[in-house]
């Protein structure tokens, strides 16, 4: 059973902001190796759903949140039924369970 991926568009800006951040420093081939290697490997989901890892914080996990590693940036998501929700795409050194709980604030 395939899965449909869901970039959602807090992801989506994650995911441009990366892709500047490589234009400014290195140049155009490179921010779109960058990124095309991201969605690459989030379009792998569709076929793997559960083959991503358990985040670091266990405040992500016990919500169901799992994440890949696409080299220098993770994209943290969760399955939902049949489809699978990106929720944002950070550097492996950023505090990215930060992200979720700001945003978990601003909703209560």
């Amino acid at each position: 059973m395939k899965y449909k991926v869901n970039i959602l568009p807090t992801a989506w800006e994650d995911l441009k902001r990366i892709e500047d951040y490589y234009l400014l420093e290195v140049g155009v081939d490179t921010a779109l190796k960058v990124s095309n290697h991201i969605l690459d490997i989030l379009e792998r989901l569709e076929d793997n759903p559960e083959s991503g890892s358990f985040t670091h914080g266990e405040w992500l996990n016990e919500r169901g949140y799992r994440l890949v590693i696409c080299e220098k940036q993770v994209a943290i998501y969760k399955v939902i039924g049949d489809e699978i929700f990106v929720y944002h795409i950070a550097d492996t050194r950023s505090d990215y369970v930060k992200l979720f709980k700001r945003s978990e604030d601003f909703s209560e």
